[in-house]
């Protein structure tokens, strides 16, 4: 497929009639102290945004800009569209709430109807410190935790579509070559799936193949995706990726950047992690406590990255409203990127975090498995398994891993290493330090060369982020030590595997 498309703000759901709000906006903090510019979407706290004041706490914030609806769009529908808004956000048009939308890992559409000339855009946004939200690491800087991340940090755009367009769509691609298809529409119209092949080989780290799809409405509506052919299992105490034993060298990516927070400074920026993951030797990455960019998982899906995605955590789930609330962020989360044939299984938990309860932990798993049956689910990472895990996944940031091997499930090593170079002399958050590019890559090859008969390991971590200077990768990106001794100690690590996978 063309990669270009992978720059779309859904590269996995496109409209060529396509308008982006990104840029200059007006931003009022409460308490109220006027009007103040903003560059779209980085929030306050970036300084890419103009004004980066990641210290500061506002957690009610409005929005306001003008746009014009191209003259070509007239007669058209006018779909506004939103990356994600962290966390409630209540959108005006003219005036007039156009809708309303509770979350702050997923995108959402106002269908504003036909609509022509300059119109008023205001967007009210909270997020309360202390509420019951999914939130990730975003707890303030200090230690593992990091700032803020406050309204809008996805693209924002307009699309013109028929006033019967398709709202949301599903594409199941079995390792067959067959396709399922749900589709639904704002009113009755004819629908066709056009797939580009459906011979393509199976999906694979070694050969990340790509199908385009076309959706196209009798009423002139078109949508442009794609899916790719693949199986994912558990069999006894094997993983396979289909059909075939999958060992992974992972690493751990918290999906943050110095300058933009949650959000990457560019597509390029997103494009760039995931080919550093790949030049390291790791073939996948766990999006930690985090949803990234869809643009991000559709690079995983075309240089060929298995993801682990963590389903974002909250402070607490001691109450009904924060169990439901993260129940409807999950199913949210599951359902836009259920599609990305890179995913391969879902963290419900990440350790404790939240103290969901053994009754609650064992709700969610089930929920998960039943919300998708095609993916991996891990209850726990890290912490205690109730019996409704695919994975036995443990955390050891020790010197020595080679007590950790497979029993009756897969094991996996889901958090080692966090061994820390400090290239500039900052205070740091750290399990262990070490002091040259040499001891950091020898103690790389000395950890991942002793682990034992695993399913697979993620190394904490990717990048530098805030204070935690564990990174393979500093704060710009660039690599602590060659990229050729991580990659030569990760493919040793998949051929011993390999040989304990192999029949007999």
């Amino acid at each position: 497929m063309d990669l270009d498309a992978l720059t779309a703000p859904l590269p996995r759901e496109r409209r060529e009639q396509r308008l982006s709000l990104d840029g200059a906006w007006q931003l009022e903090l409460e308490p109220a102290a006027g009007w103040a510019p903003i560059v779209v979407p980085f929030t306050f706290e970036a300084p890419l945004s103009g004004i980066g004041r990641p210290g500061e706490v506002h957690e009610r914030l409005r929005y306001r800009r003008t746009f014009r609806v191209p003259p070509v769009w007239a007669g058209d529908h006018v779909l506004l569209r939103f990356g994600a808004v962290d966390w409630h956000a209540v959108v005006r048009v003219d005036g007039t709430v156009v809708c309303e939308h509770r979350g702050g890992y997923t995108h959402f559409t106002c269908d504003l109807g036909p609509l022509d000339g300059e119109h008023e855009l205001v967007v009210d946004v909270h997020d309360p410190v202390d509420g019951p939200q999914p939130r990730g690491k975003q707890r303030g800087s200090g230690g593992i935790w990091y700032a803020r991340t406050t309204g809008i940090w996805r693209p924002v755009w307009l699309e013109a579509a028929p006033a019967a367009h398709i709202t949301s769509f599903a594409l199941e691609p079995r390792a067959d070559g067959t396709l399922d298809v749900r589709v639904e529409t704002s009113a009755p119209t004819d629908v066709s799936v056009e797939p580009a092949r459906t011979d393509a080989p199976r999906w694979s780290p070694e050969r990340p193949e790509l199908v385009d799809v076309v959706l196209r409405t009798g009423s002139g509506d078109v949508v442009h995706s794609y899916v790719a052919f693949r199986s994912v299992e558990r069999a006894g105490n094997e993983v396979l990726l289909n059909g075939e034993p999958l060992r992974f060298c992972g690493v751990l990516d918290q999906g943050y950047w110095p300058d933009g927070g949650y959000t990457a400074p560019d597509d390029t920026a997103l494009r760039t992690d995931v080919e550093a993951a790949r030049a390291l030797g790791f073939d996948l990455a766990r999006m930690h406590v985090k949803v990234a960019d869809p643009r991000w998982y559709a690079w995983c899906d075309a240089l060929g990255l298995l993801v682990l995605q963590d389903v974002p955590s909250p402070l607490r789930l001691d109450t009904e409203q924060a169990r439901s609330g993260f129940v409807h962020e999950l199913d949210g989360i599951v359902d836009q990127l259920r599609g990305h044939p890179c995913v391969i299984g879902w963290v419900a938990f990440n350790e404790d975090w939240g103290e969901p309860g053994e009754s609650f932990q064992l709700e969610v798993a089930r929920h998960l498995r039943e919300r998708d049956p095609s993916r991996l689910v891990v209850d726990a990472s890290g912490w205690v398994h109730r019996g409704e895990t695919d994975l036995v996944d443990v955390h050891d940031y020790g010197k020595d891993l080679s007590r950790h091997v497979r029993g009756e499930l897969p094991l996996v090593v889901g958090e080692c290493g966090g061994i820390s170079l400090v290239v500039g002399g900052e205070e740091d958050f750290a399990y262990r330090h070490v002091t040259t590019n040499g001891e950091l890559a020898a103690e790389y090859a000395r950890l991942v060369g002793g682990l034992g008969d695993v399913t697979g390991f993620v190394w904490t971590q990717l990048t530098d982020v805030e204070g935690e200077l564990n990174g393979l990768l500093g704060h710009d990106r660039r690599p602590k030590a060659p990229l050729d001794a991580f990659r030569s100690a990760n493919d040793a690590f998949r051929v011993r595997q390999a040989r304990r996978a192999a029949p007999g």
